[in-house]
């Protein structure tokens, strides 16, 4: 099949297929070195807004572009766990997304579920969307917008902006960089029992059928993990293990919104203080016959600013804490996902442990797990072929990979919680000096640390079209071109 041609998928959704430019123009350029969510919104919006002159470079490693490891066709029908009505890509069009959904519906019945809470459809449907929605910018818009598959190990200051070095052995020159590469990897590796990136495609692979899985963590990660599982059949028991052992809400029909609070200084200065006030809007809400979802939802447009209002110490405490408390309310199950967890958890399938690891001894094979159940005094062990960490934040980086070298070089630095990368207000990475670095950006859950909520589409998007209109006017002249 040829590029100018219609790439069918395998549930016959058609998709214009994404090609690079064939062609390479001099002129002033920035390079994005991620193509997920980040990277796509981030190239979208920065070519809107650069001169047609200007290159724009989207750099993904996996090679595929517009979709990253949130969106990806895994063969799972993993749910969004957020309502299409806030999926649109664009901030300013909040029904971009629903008005493409209405379009491909008839081809993808089983990816779409409108249920009363709202309608949600599969992440796979979601990747499909945004490469749409790639494509269709790279053919509206004059500029050049060139998909580069490859690797970049690491960047170098060079005259008008950076120097980027690919796995290919190909270099870029750019005159400025945007990161937008996703988590930070994790410290310890993955192997045959233990996988630290849940996501990954080994993560659920040459399972024995009926021998048992431990998931570490309770979120929504978990409950992702819990129903792939459940899709390609696997029979034998899961078990789910954390401190608190609680689980997600699900989503409900949402009749009435709540205002977006007016905190105090006083209630923004510390995390009790936080606390307090937003059980305060509970209170009101409730009063008023409105139900917490309304409420917790109405943070979301000054969640960042709160995190930002805190010190090191209480957003220590928070973390601490109540993210736990946090995530199971602000981060809901899709309704059809929840019936199905629902299900298995009753049928014993999947068990809840709440409780601690105090040991982990690991064969060529399985683990044994010993743990300690809260309210037990007696410690009990668990054999699993394979464990699973699902815990989200790890606060560790691996000596591998472009971040750990940026590190090594000081242009940059973690944030003061070792979540991702300290950056400024503007996105503007900040080096080991303190200072910014020249024409160097970051976006998406690679600045969660400083941000917070930076995770979903609903953020993301924000920053993206920010970042653009930071970016845009300083963008020093410096020739681009790839693989000299």
């Amino acid at each position: 099949m040829t590029h100018s041609k219609m790439n069918h998928m395998r549930d016959g959704l058609a998709s214009p297929a994404i090609t690079a430019n064939q062609t390479s123009q001099s002129g002033h350029g920035v390079a994005i070195i991620g193509g997920g969510f980040s990277g796509t919104m981030a190239a979208i919006h920065l070519r809107r807004l650069l001169p047609l002159e200007q290159e724009v470079l989207l750099i993904e490693r996996s090679g595929h572009f517009a979709r990253g490891l949130a969106y990806a066709d895994t063969g799972a029908a993993h749910l969004l766990n957020v309502r299409a009505a806030n999926m649109s890509a664009f901030p300013d069009d909040a029904q971009h997304y629903e008005r493409w959904l209405e379009t491909v519906a008839p081809h993808v019945p089983t990816e779409i579920h409108r249920t009363a809470a709202g309608i949600f459809t599969t992440r796979r449907l979601y990747g499909r969307y945004l490469r749409a929605t790639l494509a269709e910018e790279m053919k509206r818009n004059g500029g050049t917008v060139r998909l580069v598959a490859d690797e970049v190990t690491s960047l170098t200051p060079a005259p008008g902006g950076w120097r980027l070095s690919c796995r290919s052995s190909k270099d870029i020159l750019a005159a400025g960089a945007v990161l937008a590469c996703g988590n930070l990897p994790a410290l310890r590796p993955s192997d045959s029992v233990a996988v630290r990136n849940p996501w990954s495609s080994t993560a659920l692979s040459n399972l024995r059928p009926d021998e048992p899985v431990l998931i570490i963590g309770t979120g929504l990660t978990m409950a992702d993990l819990v129903l792939a599982l459940h899709t390609q059949g696997f029979r034998g028991p899961v078990f789910a293990l954390s401190r608190r052992g609680k689980l997600p809400h699900r989503h409900e029909a949402i009749s009435q919104t709540w205002p977006t609070p007016n905190f105090t200084a006083a209630e923004r200065g510390t995390t009790l203080a936080l606390l307090q006030g937003v059980r305060r809007q509970l209170h009101a809400a409730q009063a008023a016959g409105i139900g917490w979802r309304a409420v917790i939802d109405s943070l979301r447009p000054i969640t960042a600013e709160l995190w930002r209002g805190l010190n090191v110490v209480e957003r220590a405490r928070f973390l601490r804490h109540l993210r736990p408390y946090w995530d199971i309310h602000r981060h809901r199950m899709a309704p059809p996902a929840a019936q199905i967890f629902d299900a298995l958890t009753s049928s014993g399938a999947l068990r809840i442990i709440r409780g601690r690891i105090r040991d982990i001894q690991y064969a060529s094979d399985h683990a044994t797990i010993t743990i300690a159940r809260h309210g037990s005094p007696q410690a009990e062990t668990l054999q699993a072929q394979r464990i699973i960490f699902a815990t989200g934040l790890e606060g560790t980086l691996a000596n591998i990979g472009l971040p750990a070298s940026l590190l090594a070089q000081g242009l940059v630095r973690l944030d003061q919680h070792s979540l991702g990368l300290e950056v400024t207000e503007s996105l503007a990475v900040i080096g080991a000096d303190s200072s910014p670095a020249p024409n160097l950006w970051a976006l998406g859950p690679l600045v969660r640390g400083v941000f917070w909520e930076c995770l979903a589409v609903p953020d993301i998007r924000v920053q993206a079209e920010r970042l653009a209109q930071v970016v845009s006017p300083v963008i020093s002249p410096a020739l681009l071109a790839y693989g000299e």
